[in-house]
């Protein structure tokens, strides 16, 4: 059976030829794209996850719906989960098991791109480098390396489409070699979403579990 990491190592080897001299360049592109998202009021996405685990030699891909308002609200919806929060409180809900897990928003997952602070958590703490991508003309490649050396995921990719300047797909790959990838595709700019959208009322009879 041929190894999946290894194709993966082997591809990202082929596909990107990083520049070390691009650095403004990759650095002003990242720069481009936080505008635009600062600009943005609300979006939705369809999506695609894909996880590769070295250990077990397994993947497993998770589609979806995304959607944000404002930068601080933003609802997830897979067929097995549905993650909304209001900028405030944040609801986990597991479907298969008719069970909400209920939090501060502060603790919902940063790798969310359509929230407020993505972009600034890779502008301060990882140095960017632009990259090619020769299987994908319509987008420009960076690839970010951790600054510290101390971070679970000490690099990933971002592919940004030269039209929108939005991001497109993101890899990452973390300290245990795990791969992470997620694709965005049906990019709506303005969709008409109400505030409402991003609160949740548990329904009678789930299992309720309050982090507060």
């Amino acid at each position: 059976m041929v190894n999946l990491k290894s194709i993966i190592i082997f591809s990202l080897a082929i596909l990107f030829s990083v520049t070390f001299a691009a650095d403004k360049e990759a650095e002003k592109l990242l720069d481009n794209v936080q505008k635009t998202y600062e600009k943005l009021d609300n979006v939705c996405a369809d999506f695609n996850q894909t996880f590769y685990w070295k250990l077990t030699d397994e993947t497993q891909t998770v589609a979806g719906t995304i959607c944000a308002k404002n930068g601080d609200k933003f609802r997830i919806e897979t067929p097995d989960q549905y993650i909304v929060t209001n900028g405030q409180v944040l609801w986990t809900l597991d479907k298969l098991n008719n069970k909400v897990i209920i939090d501060h928003a502060e603790n919902a997952n940063n790798d969310n791109p359509f929230i407020k602070d993505f972009m600034n958590k890779y502008i301060s703490e990882y140095s960017a480098q632009m990259a090619s991508d020769r299987s994908d003309n319509s987008s420009d490649c960076i690839l970010l390396k951790s600054k510290s050396g101390d971070h679970f995921v000490p690099q990933l990719w971002l592919w940004i489409n030269k039209r929108s300047n939005l991001i497109g797909k993101i890899v990452q790959v973390d300290l245990n070699e795990n791969t992470t990838t997620f694709e965005m595709n049906n990019i709506d700019t303005k969709p008409k979403l109400t505030n409402s959208e991003f609160n949740y009322k548990v329904a009678d009879g789930t299992e309720i579990i309050d982090m507060r």
